[in-house]
């Protein structure tokens, strides 16, 4: 498919609402045998490789993020 058949599919699609977007876009993936992941299946994803990092998953991670705080001795008046 050319850069004008592109351009002409996208001047089409453009003034549609984004139901009408998801729908053609949603029909295309199908077409294409695409699966996305669903936001549960997502998340399990990201905590599993959150977990296989030694490094994020270390107590050391926790120590090192709590000893990098810094405390102010500013003191706030919300009077002013």
């Amino acid at each position: 498919m050319n850069n004008i058949a592109v351009a002409n599919i996208l001047n089409i699609i453009k003034p549609m609402s984004k139901e009408a977007k998801l729908t053609i876009l949603s029909a295309l993936s199908e077409d294409l045998g695409l699966k996305f992941d669903t936001k549960p299946e997502m998340l399990n994803k990201l905590f599993e490789r959150w977990n296989s990092d030694p490094v994020l998953s270390s107590d050391e991670l926790e120590k090192d993020i709590y000893n990098s705080r810094t405390i102010s001795e500013k003191e706030i008046n919300f009077d002013e």
